[in-house]
């Protein structure tokens, strides 16, 4: 059993990858973003594995040596790291870290663990339920299941009141498996069934998209599913275009799909042809990494995501991070400028109808509010891009940006500095960067009379747009925080 499910395992993680490198001899060569993205990346001390799940202030993240027999007692474990790059042990004693979700109502992360019978294993084979906030937690009593539950676990998501989890057995044995948290003990069911080496799982609105890798080829295919587990349509293959490892749904509605050496967008409806999104990723020796655990922030479209070479590569130590630039916000300056900076983690929106869109307006616990909570203030996941290659600005062509200064802030109790700080930390930029900070916290205003009005913030910034010919940029955001419903 043992090694079998390990083998199981190994087939499901890189025969795609294999598959892809020998139909479509994919070439070494630096990480490349597709257009429109801007990619960089954040080096930990140890190679990740598994689960990514992007949230307000940070990102949570696994950790060890992956596809490997450990000796007895050696464990993963879960990290969160935070935008200012400290680092917090969530959870501890992991055998096999397959992916991981997190549930803002309840500030739970769900983590499937597929490795009980690994050498000194204390449990496994089951989904755990983790209080996100947490540090240093033992994972033996954090099992939302019994141990052994789930022998091949490996993607997870939100459904409803409960999760999906993907069993990837093989042999036609391959099923999705949904968790029903509604009552006072979770129960299971299955959701579909009828798979091979069942991979990634994803929840969009009222779909679910379940990737499968076939034997005996191990070529990928795509399904759709309604949330009720109606069979709804292939969506992609089977093929060796993209893998099978792990799904998410980007900001422009294409589904993201890894397990190959190029991470691909795929339409939904299946009508057009997969499409890369992320090629070159570097392993080490003549085995290229290939795409592992995947996040989209839900408000900013940012992506994350892991790679993996088993070799110990710096790809293989990173969290990946692409930004869409056309979610960026330009801060107002000249159109020669204006793309020397430009905000990220702000929508404009109109302050009346008619009226051109200057201003970030959010609702106190709505979607933009990056906190999740209707708690008399809005945080706004504020961040900076440098360079940006913006086709929306066609004129702003900035040979580098020297420096950033911070003009003025209201209300000055706002903070900005570590923002600030860090992106003149990463300057002079030869390159499109991003740097992201805490998020800030803009407060409803409240009356005398107890009534509540919305919250104003503006921040100023000026920045050398130019090293051979300076130029001042100046960049205007204008926050607005409207009371809760």
């Amino acid at each position: 059993m043992h090694k079998n499910k390990l083998k199981n395992m190994r087939k499901l993680l890189v025969a795609t990858t294999v598959a892809i490198c020998v139909h479509g001899a994919a070439a070494r060569a630096e990480t490349v973003p597709a257009p429109g993205y801007i990619y960089s990346r954040e080096l930990l001390s140890e190679m990740t594995e598994g689960c990514i799940e992007q949230v307000v202030d940070g990102v949570f993240v696994g950790v060890g040596p992956m596809l490997s027999f450990p000796a007895a007692g050696a464990t993963r474990d879960i990290l969160f790291v935070a935008q200012d790059g400290s680092v917090r042990t969530v959870a501890t004693g992991f055998n096999a870290i397959s992916d991981c979700v997190y549930d803002v109502d309840t500030d739970t992360l769900y983590a499937t663990d597929s490795g009980a019978e690994f050498a000194g294993a204390a449990t496994g084979d089951t989904v755990f339920a983790i209080p996100a906030s947490g540090s240093d937690q033992p994972i033996a009593g954090l099992e939302l299941l019994p141990s052994g539950t789930f022998p091949y676990a490996y993607s997870i998501d939100i459904l409803g009141d409960g999760l999906l989890v993907s069993d990837a057995e093989g042999g036609g044995l391959g099923r999705v498996l949904e968790i029903d948290l509604s009552g006072v003990t979770p129960s299971v069911s299955t959701f579909a069934s009828g798979f091979d080496y069942t991979g990634g799982l994803c929840v969009n609105s009222s779909d679910v998209f379940v990737a499968e890798a076939l034997q005996p080829n191990f070529d990928s295919a795509i399904y759709r599913y309604s949330s009720t587990g109606s069979f709804t349509s292939t969506v992609s293959g089977p093929t060796f275009e993209h893998g099978s490892n792990d799904l998410a749904v980007a900001s422009d509605g294409r589904l993201l799909v890894t397990g190959g050496s190029t991470i691909v967008a795929v339409d939904p409806l299946g009508v057009t042809v997969p499409t890369p999104l992320v090629t070159g990723l570097i392993g080490g020796g003549a085995f290229p990494a290939f795409g592992g655990g995947l996040s989209v922030d839900p408000f900013s479209g940012r992506i994350a995501f892991l790679a993996s070479s088993f070799t110990g590569a710096d790809d293989d130590k990173s969290i990946h991070r692409l930004v869409p630039i056309d979610r960026l916000v330009a801060g107002g300056g000249s159109d020669t400028t204006d793309c020397a900076v430009e905000f990220y983690g702000l929508e404009l929106v109109p302050t009346a109808p008619g009226r051109p869109a200057r201003s970030a307006i959010c609702v106190d616990g709505a979607s933009c509010d990056a906190d999740g909570e209707a708690d008399g203030k809005c945080r706004f996941p504020l961040g900076l891009c440098l360079k940006v290659s913006d086709p929306r600005l066609p004129e702003c062509t900035p040979s580098g940006v020297p420096g950033i200064e911070l003009v003025s802030v209201k209300p000055e109790t706002l903070d900005l500095s570590g923002l600030v700080a860090a992106a003149n930390a990463v300057l002079p930029a030869d390159e499109s960067t991003c740097v992201f900070g805490e998020g800030v916290d803009v407060e409803v205003r409240t009356l005398s009379n107890g009534a509540t009005r919305a919250g104003k913030a503006r921040i100023r910034l000026s920045t050398t747009a130019d090293n051979e010919n300076p130029r001042k940029d100046r960049d205007v955001a204008k926050l607005v925080c409207e009371p809760a419903p």
